[in-house]
């Protein structure tokens, strides 16, 4: 489980302290520790949703699929939705200890697209997903409520259309507080008007979702690291070749982007290596002969090796 380390004010920054299992999608509000609503009903998928009906799981759920940054879960929120003017949903937590005004803040958090799921038909991808600050908010989705609506201002936005499902994107920056902020804010905080979409579906509908893990603010980007390294490492963990034995295709899953594979027979000999392998390549090692092999895959940070038997 990810704690904040000290000089993090986010608490909970990777969504893995929850009540309970989360049973559908919808659920942050209620279940996620320190992480609520201000419009709608943001998500919460965690693996613990595996075993039901997988609606709310990870890597696959109603709105795709994803692996985590880190640990076994994270958020969900949509930041258009078409016919509805202005739909959106924000996650909002209050933070650690306020900002001190004049002070250098780095700021980051990932995000990736959904590809679909349950609605693929309406899959759509847009721009302004981002972060901002607030100090003693009224908001609240709980009664009496009041709902925050977009007013076109954040403190760290991406203005381009993020559409690339395969990979965590990591959005970060500095600010220099100008008040004593006590609450973080992420979702799109800009209106229709001023957000930019892109359909992928032939429907004529728009709906754009952002998964998001691993939010932190601190005064050095050292502070931050932790998590960092944590979302290079598990993209190693995750990884998987099959089937194990194999006779002609080797199959290389559980990551996102690119990595390079080597196979080396058991006396340390190179005997087949490829660039750039993505998840949905395939290795012939139809060629090689009978017998146990070891299987390195690397990225610019780490290495995962795995012994496999080519039959």
């Amino acid at each position: 489980m990810l704690n904040a380390q000290e000089g993090n004010l986010v608490p909970n920054p990777s969504f893995e302290e929850y009540l309970t299992c989360p049973q559908s999608t919808g659920e942050l509000q209620i279940q996620v520790i320190d992480w609520f609503s201000w419009q709608e009903s943001p998500d919460f998928f965690h693996v613990c949703n595996n075993d039901g009906l997988g609606t709310a799981g990870v890597p696959d759920n109603a709105l795709g699929n994803q692996l985590p940054v880190h640990g076994d879960g994270y958020a969900g929120l949509f930041t258009f939705v078409d016919p509805f003017p202005n739909g959106r949903e924000y996650i909002t937590a209050e933070l650690l200890e306020p900002l001190t005004t004049g002070e250098d803040y780095y700021l980051m958090f990932y995000v990736s697209p959904h590809d679909g799921g349950s609605i693929e038909d309406r899959l759509c991808y847009s721009n302004n997903i981002g972060l901002r600050f607030f100090k003693n908010p009224p908001y609240q989705t709980t009664p009496p409520s009041n709902i925050f609506t977009p007013d076109n201002f954040a403190h760290l936005n991406s203005t381009q259309i993020i559409d690339n499902t395969e990979e965590w994107l990591l959005l970060e920056g500095w600010f220099t507080a100008d008040d004593d902020y006590n609450w973080i804010g992420i979702g799109n905080f800009f209106d229709d008007v001023n957000t930019q979409t892109l359909q992928d579906n032939e429907n004529g509908l728009c709906w754009c979702h952002f998964f998001i893990d691993n939010v932190c603010v601190a005064t050095d980007p050292n502070e931050c690291d932790y998590l960092l390294s944590i979302a290079k490492e598990t993209q190693m963990e995750n990884i998987i070749v099959y089937p194990n034995p194999a006779s002609s295709i080797l199959n290389i899953g559980g990551y996102r982007g690119m990595v390079d594979l080597s196979i080396f027979s058991m006396d340390g000999q190179l005997v087949l290596s490829k660039n750039q392998v993505s998840s949905s390549n395939s290795v012939n090692i139809e060629t090689l002969p009978k017998g146990v092999y070891m299987v390195s895959i690397s990225n610019d940070h780490l290495k995962s090796e795995h012994v496999i038997i080519k039959q």
